[in-house]
């Protein structure tokens, strides 16, 4: 028996974007898990579009806060604009608030944002 170390934590977050009933709002936007529990040091987060309905929405991007959290490194977004992700560190306990930033190649000025958070609790 060898001691590999152990696999690398992922955790997958589905993203539900749906057409908004209020005037104000162009999209709402749900993500299952609301607000992920990471637990595991060196964790990947994957947001992936799983329902759009009819329209092409695609990532382009994220903000983090706080700016300085030595936790997340800069999203990257796939070829395809589908999925998002994140390294996170998770060696400090706190909570990250994430703005997702999304664009519907529908229509023009499709551009629209959500605002999930993280929480992170190393397991000692």
């Amino acid at each position: 028996m060898s001691d590999y170390p152990s696999p690398t934590s992922f955790v997958n977050v589905l993203v539900f974007v749906k057409p908004s009933t209020d005037p104000i709002r162009k999209f709402d936007v749900v993500t299952t898990p609301a607000t992920p529990v990471i637990t595991e040091k060196d964790t990947i987060i994957n947001y992936q579009i799983f329902d759009s309905g009819d329209d092409d929405i695609v990532f382009t991007g994220a903000d983090v806060l706080p700016l300085e959290n030595n936790q997340l490194t800069k999203a990257s977004v796939s070829l395809s604009g589908k999925s998002l992700m994140f390294s996170d560190a998770n060696t400090n306990t706190m909570g990250l608030n994430i703005t997702l930033q999304f664009l519907n190649k529908s229509v023009q000025d499709g551009k629209f944002s959500h605002d999930p958070q993280i929480i992170n609790s190393p397991q000692t």
